[in-house]
């Protein structure tokens, strides 16, 4: 009998992978899920190109603004003046230098002196503080009419008593002998609100301390003259360029009100334009032509500045005259080692002062008033400006550099404290910590995350700062560059902070580029007979050193970005980090990009150059930040190990 047919059944893996059809709303779901998180990922995108957007919205104007602003200070003058202003200017830095120099030679011989007489005057101011109520009284009962006198003799003898106990109770310094301890006891005791004459020893010692400062400036006279010289050379050459720094300021302040009235009055006919109301239309076009302004002639205004540019070479060659002069007349000997160094570096600076003063009295003569300022003169003074000076009576400007220095020489700081110890935590708590270990150290490290940067502003504030300051004026480490330290608010406060802000986010990604090691890796490495540091060091660090890598470029990321702490502990002062002070700048205090931005923006006028500048700052910034994220995704391809 013929064995009738066997159906035929489909393959096991299409009845696996066969899916019953269901719809919503005529849609496939899992089209629907992929649309759903396409879309959520697209909206990073929007949210990216809306903010480049705002940026680019509010800063694009700022280069023709700013190029308006430094056409107006040349035309009106100002830059003709601040050629010779700025290195003119050098002449206070070397003055001060030489100040110094001359206190510290003639404390040589007055110190001694000098102190003697302040501490007698402090104990006096003592003694004073502490019978001011008796004396208020005694005072009070002597200026009455008529007076009493029994009364007034009680108060008397009060006031005796207690100037008696206070005297005896002072701490006297061993600068005294005792016999001048006692007369000034009798001599504070006895002191009256009728007696205004100085006490006896007091004059002594006053006269003391004068007649060894006379000797002292006798014998230092070459250095005291030269730096009296110095100081005063500037003076006739200052007088001339404050009266044409006046002319200059007065034509400036009429150009800008002439732009600010055209600028209104062009709004007022533009909305007029766009008025449908007769009436109101009447009254704009009205006020449009009343609120007409006179140009100003700064060709008229900056030619009676530059008629005296003879006059200006004349005293300059006079004054670089002087200050050589000056310069030749000073010691070799100057009292102390630190007055020596002192006048040998104004020796040695003020021949180049001198040539530099030459110099910019010959360019007075090329400068012109009407030469354009072009585009590129523009964009090289923000991104190479040196000077960041705001709301300014005499101009503004907006100079890039000084802000993006600090910023880099912070990061700087908090990077090369945070690599280590993020890396090497990552390593501990990855290979060698036990279970219990990494239960209590990831908490903890990623913890930080969640501390506000405010607060740690506080910290580097209250406690860093003085820590730090504390720690430079121990005897033992003097030898450290830059200690003992003057500001407690510097870029290494700022960086230790920023660094300790960094550490979660660097140990994170570093242990999660050890974690993606291939466990093949290993194996082998255990295999060929490797001990467990060879294996950490040779194979597992050299296999994830591309996620290690873009830990630190992504923590780099966030330090640049980071704002509260700078601006709370970085010091604020905006200006080129002295760098010929070697390692010790990074005790210096500093401005940086976020910084600024977060201390100036809400106290700009919406609008303004001043405000643009700041999102030009903005611009530049959200650039730096995105070239970083290049770099990091870049080093992870660059590094990352090849896959069987």
């Amino acid at each position: 009998m013929n064995s009738s047919p066997t159906p035929s059944r489909p393959p096991l893996r299409s009845v696996l992978l066969r899916s019953r059809k269901h719809t919503v709303l005529g849609f496939d779901p899992q089209k629907l899920i992929k649309y759903f998180f396409g879309s959520n990922a697209s909206v990073a995108i929007i949210v990216l190109v809306l903010i480049m957007v705002f940026l680019l919205r509010e800063g694009i104007d700022f280069l023709p603004t700013y190029r308006h602003e430094l056409q107006t200070y040349r035309r009106a003058g100002l830059e003709f003046c601040d050629i010779i202003d700025h290195p003119l200017q050098q002449n206070q830095a070397l003055s001060s230098s030489l100040r110094q120099a001359v206190s510290a030679s003639l404390e040589t011989l007055s110190k001694t002196a000098r102190d003697r007489r302040d501490a007698a005057f402090l104990l006096k101011r003592q003694v004073e503080d502490k019978t001011a109520r008796p004396r208020d009284s005694l005072t009070q009962a002597l200026e009455k009419t008529p007076p009493a006198p029994e009364h007034i003799e009680v108060l008397r003898k009060e006031l005796r008593d207690a100037a008696t106990t206070a005297a005896a109770s002072l701490a006297y310094p061993a600068l005294f002998t005792a016999a001048e301890r006692e007369q000034m006891q009798r001599e504070f005791a006895a002191l009256t609100p009728e007696n205004t004459d100085m006490p006896p020893l007091l004059q002594t010692l006053s006269a003391e301390f004068s007649a060894k400062d006379r000797e002292a400036r006798a014998k230092f006279a070459a250095l005291v003259q030269a730096q009296e010289e110095f100081e005063e050379a500037p003076e006739a050459l200052q007088e001339v360029v404050d009266e044409l720094k006046e002319k200059a300021k007065e034509a400036k302040e009429k150009a800008v009100e002439f732009d600010v009235l055209e600028t209104n009055r062009q709004r007022l006919l533009e909305a007029a334009a766009k008025e449908t109301d007769p009436k109101e239309k009447a009254s704009l076009t009205k006020e449009a032509e009343e609120s007409v302004a006179e140009p100003v002639n700064l060709e008229e205004s900056t030619r009676e500045i530059t008629a005296r540019t003879a006059e200006l070479r004349e005293q300059v060659e006079k004054y670089a005259a002087i200050i050589e002069k000056a310069a030749a007349a000073l010691p070799q000997d100057a009292g102390t080692p630190s007055a020596r160094e002192l006048v040998n570096e104004v020796r040695a600076e003020i021949p180049a002062h001198a040539r530099e003063m030459r110099a910019a009295a010959a360019t007075l003569e090329g400068w012109r008033w009407d030469k354009p300022v072009s585009i590129f003169s523009v964009i090289g003074a923000f991104f190479f400006g040196t000077q960041w000076i705001t709301n300014s009576s005499w101009q503004d400007f907006y100079g890039f550099v000084p802000l993006l220095t600090g910023s880099l020489v912070i990061a700087a700081i908090a990077i090369l404290i945070a690599t280590p110890v993020s890396v090497v935590a990552a390593i501990y708590t990855n290979q060698f910590a036990s279970d219990r270990e990494k239960e209590i150290i990831k908490p903890i490290i990623e913890f930080i995350q969640a501390i506000p940067s405010v607060v740690l502003g506080f910290i580097g504030i209250s406690l860093v700062g003085d820590l730090i300051k504390d720690v430079s004026e121990w005897p033992w480490l003097q030898w450290v560059p830059g200690f003992p330290i003057q500001e407690r608010l510097n870029m290494f406060n700022a960086g230790c902070l920023l660094a300790f802000m960094a550490v979660p986010t660097m140990f994170s990604l570093s242990e999660d580029a050890l974690n993606n090691v291939p466990r093949a890796y290993i194996d082998a490495s255990d295999a060929l007979g490797a001990t467990k540091l060879q294996t950490v060091f040779r194979v597992i660090v050299p296999a994830g050193i591309s996620g290690i890598l873009s830990a630190i470029l992504l923590g780099l990321g966030r330090v640049v970005g980071e704002t509260m702490v700078v601006l709370l502990v970085a010091g604020n002062r905006i200006a080129i980090p002295d760098f010929s002070a070697g390692p010790g700048v990074i005790f210096h205090p500093a401005h940086t990009l976020t910084g600024i931005i977060a201390q100036e923006l809400g106290e700009v006028s919406r609008g303004s150059s001043h405000w643009q500048a700041l999102f030009m700052v903005g611009i530049v910034l959200f650039a730096i930040s995105l070239l970083v994220n290049w770099c990091a995704r870049t080093v992870a391809r660059r590094f990352e190990p090849h896959k069987a």
